[in-house]
This record gives C-alpha cells, sequence and structure tokens, in this order.
C-alpha cells in the first residue's frame, strides 16, 4: 500500500483551502487530514491529526501565521510547516524561519510546484519561491557585514542556536552545563559579532546568514 503524506491546511481563505484540498484529493500519495482557518484552530488540528506537512497562511493581528508556525512546530515535533502566502516580505520570510517553517512559497506558484514543495518538505527539505531564494541568498552574502567581522566561535554557535528556540539564559545553561553568567558573555559576544542590539535580532541575522539550523 502506498504511504502517503498527511497534510493539514491553515488557511483563513475558504477558497484558498477548497482549491488546496482538491489539487491534494487528486495525488495518489497525499491525504488532507484536516483544515483550519484560525491559529487556534490550526494548531489544535494538528495536535489532534500528527499531520507530516501543514500548508500555512494565517493573515491577522500580532503575526498571527508566524505565532501559529512557532506554535505548531513546538506541539507537533515531525511536523513540517510549509508557509504559502501573497507576502512577499523579507521580515515575514525570516520571522516564519526563525519560527521553524521549512519552505515559503507565493500563491502565484504553478500547482505542481506546490505538490513537489510538499513532498520535498515532507522528506525533511527546505523550499523557497525563486525571488524569495535569491534575495535570501543576497542577503546571506550580507549578512554580517554591520558586526565586527570576527565569526562565531562553537559554543557561539550552539548558544545560538538555542536562542533561536527561546530558551532563557539559564536553560541555555542547563542545556550546554556551563553557568548563566558564562552564558550572558557568550550572548553579549554574539549580538557585538552579529552587530544586533538584541536577541531576536541575532536569531533573525543567524538565519540571513545561514548560521542557524532550522529544526523541524
Amino acid at each position: 500500500m502506498l504511504e502517503q503524506i498527511r497534510v493539514f491546511i491553515a488557511d483563513d481563505h475558504e477558497l484558498v483551502r477548497y482549491a488546496l484540498r482538491t489539487l491534494l484529493d487528486a495525488e495518489p500519495d497525499m491525504l488532507v487530514v484536516g483544515e483550519a482557518a484560525g491559529a487556534d484552530e490550526a494548531v489544535d488540528g494538528c495536535a489532534e491529526t500528527s499531520p507530516d506537512v501543514v500548508v500555512l497562511d494565517l493573515r491577522g493581528p500580532d503575526d498571527a501565521g508566524v505565532s501559529a508556525c512557532r506554535r505548531i512546530t513546538e506541539v507537533c515535533k515531525d511536523t513540517s510547516v510549509l508557509v504559502l502566502t501573497s507576502i512577499e516580505d523579507d521580515d515575514e520570510v525570516y520571522a516564519v524561519l526563525a519560527a521553524g517553517a521549512c519552505g515559503y512559497l507565493l500563491k502565484d506558484t504553478r500547482p505542481e510546484r506546490v505538490v513537489h514543495a510538499i513532498r520535498s518538505v515532507a522528506d525533511g527539505q527546505s523550499v523557497f519561491d525563486a525571488s524569495v531564494a535569491s534575495r535570501l541568498i543576497s542577503n546571506r552574502a550580507q549578512a554580517g557585514s554591520r558586526g565586527n567581522g570576527e565569526p562565531l566561535s562553537e559554543r557561539e554557535m550552539e548558544v545560538l542556536q538555542l536562542m533561536s528556540k527561546g530558551l532563557s539564559n539559564k536553560e541555555i545553561g542547563r542545556a550546554l552545563w556551563i553557568g548563566e553568567t558564562t552564558v550572558k558573555t557568550h550572548v553579549s559576544h554574539i549580538l557585538k559579532k552579529l552587530g544586533q542590539s538584541d536577541r531576536t535580532g541575532a536569531v533573525l541575522a543567524g538565519v540571513k546568514a545561514g548560521l542557524i539550523k532550522l529544526d523541524r
């Protein structure tokens, strides 16, 4: 029996959800296990159905889509999030990547490309719209130019990775078996090297530079 990719659709437009379900129902290796129009509904639905892939685009106040992405990846550790949106904005891309998304496509993408992207992220790969990817590559080349030019040490890379997961200094210290004061020193060095004033900026700079591994 053909193993199917379990897909959950989260989009606040009913027509989009219908179109995606119709598209995916025609694929023998895919099974739509649920859909949602809001963030809370999406998180609860994913927790109940344990999909392999969530196709996500939730617009709303307070970065609803980014928040939903973060919560889904926290609740469903084995679920990959593919953002399918009409928003072509660098800050949005970096935010959802930092929140754990594995891919970012625009809604003018051809249907067969969406299907291929779902298979790819289900297989652990990252997928980006061509225009988005070109800017990511460009920004990666420029990333760190505002810092002092020093590369991060191996330990600083480990701290930055844990920062990207939202861990506090105390939690990072426990994970790495080092003191909280030492963690604070590493964070300070990271901010200086990346030319950032806060932890969020450092995480986004790390994403831009390709320093942070995006966990599924």
